[in-house]
């Protein structure tokens, strides 16, 4: 008998058995959880399980220092997200300090439009990793499959405008608001979230105080922001926001938004003193 004949022969009688137990679906739980306790030598001889909660599925995003693990919790078999350092830089006390840091400001933070940090964790080789619910869809990606509407663009906007707010009165300054760092729970933009608090300083504090020399995305970030030498101001964001809206309404594929490109010029003001001076202020002119 050839090894598939066996397996096939053994797959019936674990069905026959399922079928004749008095609870059908209690028993196939139970294998669910062998199965995912036991993982098959096809499948993975060494799975990595993170505070034994935790099942590693894959790397689902990285940058040169960092990366985003794509996890599932053993039991409740839902996706999570873990953002780490990556294995070269995990020795890295700037880096290990920065991500406990962004880990104080999201374990702070509870809104519904900004991104939850849930738990800091450490991995088995001692790496700490930020989990945050699995939201795999950007704006940015959506942006690249289709089209944009008025109102979408509108919305989005009152969104990021909600958790700037939220940050701004607890006295964080976001400093990267870009279309990558909104995160689309379900893909829907009604539930758009502001994340990522890797660069956020308090209102007054320096970059320089934690080794940085400048930082936040150059198209997305205010003249003085970028040049380093101001202190963190709740005005950076309203910048970024502006510049959020130009490149949402780039993907419209309609100039033919009056109110929405006015709130775009007011909000990217070269003079800080000419913008909305809040994100209360900048809402009202949408």
């Amino acid at each position: 008998m050839s090894n598939a004949e066996d397996v096939a022969r053994h797959f019936a009688d674990l069905w026959a058995a399922i079928r004749q137990a008095d609870r059908p679906d209690d028993v196939i739980d139970r294998i669910r959880d062998a199965l995912d306790r036991r993982t098959s030598a096809s499948s993975q001889q060494n799975p990595v399980f993170i505070e034994n909660s935790f099942t590693l599925e894959a790397v689902a995003y990285e940058t040169e220092s960092t990366q985003i693990l794509h996890v599932t919790h053993r039991d409740l078999r839902t996706s999570f997200a873990i953002k780490t350092l990556q294995e070269k830089t995990r020795n890295d006390a700037f880096l290990v300090q920065n991500l406990r840091r962004e880990a104080e400001i999201g374990l702070s933070m509870r809104h519904p439009c900004l991104q939850e940090i849930s738990a800091l964790l450490r991995l088995p080789d001692g790496r700490p990793g930020l989990l945050q619910p699995w939201t795999p869809v950007s704006l940015a990606s959506l942006m690249t499959d289709r089209k944009l509407t008025r109102d979408e663009v509108s919305q989005t906007l009152h969104r990021v405008l909600g958790a700037v707010a939220a940050l701004h009165a607890k006295d964080y300054v976001h400093g990267d608001i870009t279309p990558a760092n909104i995160l689309l729970p379900d893909g829907d933009l009604e539930k758009a979230r502001l994340a990522d608090f890797g660069i956020t300083l308090k209102t007054g504090e320096h970059y320089s105080l934690h080794g940085i020399d400048y930082a936040g995305s150059p198209e997305f970030s205010a003249p003085e922001q970028m040049a380093g030498s101001a202190a963190a101001h709740p005005l950076y964001d309203i910048y970024s926001v502006g510049k959020l809206a130009q490149r949402l309404l780039s993907a419209t594929g309609s100039d033919k938004h009056e109110k929405l490109v006015r709130f775009a010029q007011l909000c990217t003001a070269e003079d800080a003193s000419k913008r909305p001076q809040s994100a209360e202020d900048a809402a009202l002119f949408l």
